[in-house]
């Protein structure tokens, strides 16, 4: 009867810290596969516990008292839509697949313009916090006009901005791709 009893208790301690794990995305390629799964599937609601939620209160952004949640959301919802917080899977799987590479701790530089004062991503307190006390858990990732931003926030990494998603596909990734080669082979240089 004990063993059967430590068996259940070692089952349900094992099922709810895989449960625990899930909550939270472990580093910022992780939460990006984890956004595309779910915004691919439409499930919004287990989405939003991925998507920073903090109050836009910058008066010339036209976007005061929305949630960065809001924003994000609407645009995973409304692939029409282009421009900030837009979505399109395709660029983001292709991210994920081909320039994951490009995701990175924010260079200090950035950091510290888009987090000083009261305008931009400083406006909002806890991110300020962790570009001054914890930088090395805020990433990027920025290619081809494409800019996303990701922190983390309790433990697990969230999608703060994004813009650009339309920018990037397999059609100009390859086309791009091709005359990047073919520059190295004729001036033997690179990027």
């Amino acid at each position: 009867m004990m063993k059967k009893i430590s068996s259940l208790m070692l089952i349900l301690l094992f099922s709810t810290s895989v449960t625990m794990a899930q909550r939270r995305a472990k580093t910022p390629l992780k939460l990006l596969k984890i956004v595309y799964k779910l915004a691919e599937a439409k499930k919004y609601d287990k989405l939003k516990k991925f998507l920073y939620n903090g109050k836009v209160s910058e008066k010339r952004t036209g976007m005061t008292g929305k949630t960065m949640r809001e924003l994000l959301l609407n645009g995973i919802k409304n692939k029409s839509k282009s421009g900030d917080f837009s979505y399109n899977g395709q660029g983001l799987k292709l991210i994920i697949d081909k320039y994951s590479d490009r995701i990175i701790p924010i260079p200090q530089k950035l950091r510290k313009r888009l987090f000083e004062g009261n305008r931009d991503f400083a406006q909002f307190p806890d991110l300020k916090t962790i570009s001054e006390q914890r930088p090395q858990d805020i990433y990027i990732f920025d290619y081809k006009s494409v800019h996303i931003l990701m922190a983390k926030i309790d433990k697990g990494y969230q999608l703060v901005f994004w813009e650009g998603l339309k920018r990037i596909n397999s059609k100009n990734s390859s086309t791009s791709e091709s005359k990047k080669s073919s520059s190295k082979t004729t001036d033997g240089g690179g990027e």
